[in-house]
C-alpha cells in the first residue's frame, strides 16, 4: 500500500476499534459502496465519524459524518440523508449537496431520537442531477 492509503486504512481501523470498545452512546457499523459509473470511471464511498478535533459522540450536540471519496481528486457533490429509526416519531435529517473537497464531504447532524439511524450518502456529478454512487451504513444512537 502507498503511504497515504496506509494512513487512511489505519485511521479507519482505529475508528473501528475505538467504536467497538467505547461506551460513548453510539455504535457504528462502517460500510461503503463501490459503484461503477459510465465508461471506466468508478467511485468508492466510505464513512468516517467525527472530524478528529473532538471525541466522536452522537449525543449532546452536532455529530460529524464524513464521506470519503476515492479515487482522490474526484469531483462532484455528496448529499447525506439520515433516515430516522422506525417508530421514533422524528423526521429524517437531510444535509444538502456539499462539494467534494480534498476527497471528502462532511455534514453535522443532531440526532434527537434513540435507535438505529440509516445513513445514506449519495454522490452526484457537478450538475447534481444523477446520483452516480451510493453508500449506506447504520448508526445506533443511545442518549
Amino acid at each position: 500500500m502507498e503511504g497515504g492509503n496506509y494512513n487512511v486504512h489505519m485511521r479507519r481501523a482505529l475508528y473501528a476499534a475505538l467504536l467497538a470498545v467505547s461506551s460513548i452512546g453510539f455504535f457504528a457499523s462502517p460500510a461503503g459502496a463501490d459503484i461503477v459509473g459510465s465508461g471506466s470511471v468508478s467511485s468508492s464511498l466510505s464513512f468516517d465519524y467525527s472530524n478528529n478535533s473532538n471525541a466522536a459522540s452522537a449525543s449532546g450536540g452536532p455529530f460529524d459524518i464524513i464521506v470519503n471519496v476515492l479515487p482522490g481528486g474526484s469531483s462532484g457533490a455528496i448529499r447525506i440523508v439520515a433516515v430516522a429509526p422506525n417508530g421514533s416519531g422524528v423526521s429524517n435529517l437531510v444535509c444538502g449537496y456539499r462539494e467534494i473537497q480534498k476527497s471528502h464531504a462532511e455534514c453535522a447532524f443532531n440526532f434527537t431520537a434513540d435507535g438505529v439511524w440509516s445513513i445514506h450518502a449519495q454522490m452526484a456529478g457537478a450538475d447534481r442531477s444523477n446520483v452516480i454512487a451510493t453508500a449506506i451504513t447504520n448508526l445506533r444512537v443511545v442518549n
